[in-house]
């Protein structure tokens, strides 16, 4: 019997170690505020929010304006990089 149950209780405790760390990765993803580079018109660029909510998780739609611009997650002032996406409902 305690041949069986050790390597089976091994099995089950794998198993929610690996679905825990699924979740935990899953739920860090956030609602972020998107921003939009914008000229300063001296050749620099600074990172402006755009008025509009958007989510980082790597899946769905892109979020955009509606003029189609496309909004990004704020890096630094000057720099907006990767594309968010639409806030899944």
């Amino acid at each position: 019997m305690k041949k069986i149950l050790f390597p089976a209780l091994l099995v089950v405790l794998g198993t929610g170690t690996a679905f825990a760390t699924k979740m935990a990765n899953q739920t860090n993803k956030a609602i972020v505020p998107g921003y939009v580079m914008v000229p300063d018109g001296n050749g620099n660029f600074t990172c402006e929010q755009a008025g509009k909510n958007c989510s980082d998780i790597p899946t769905g739609p892109i979020c955009e304006l509606s003029d189609g611009t496309q909004l990004k997650e704020q890096v630094s002032e000057t720099f907006c990089d990767n594309v968010l996406r639409e806030i899944p409902q």
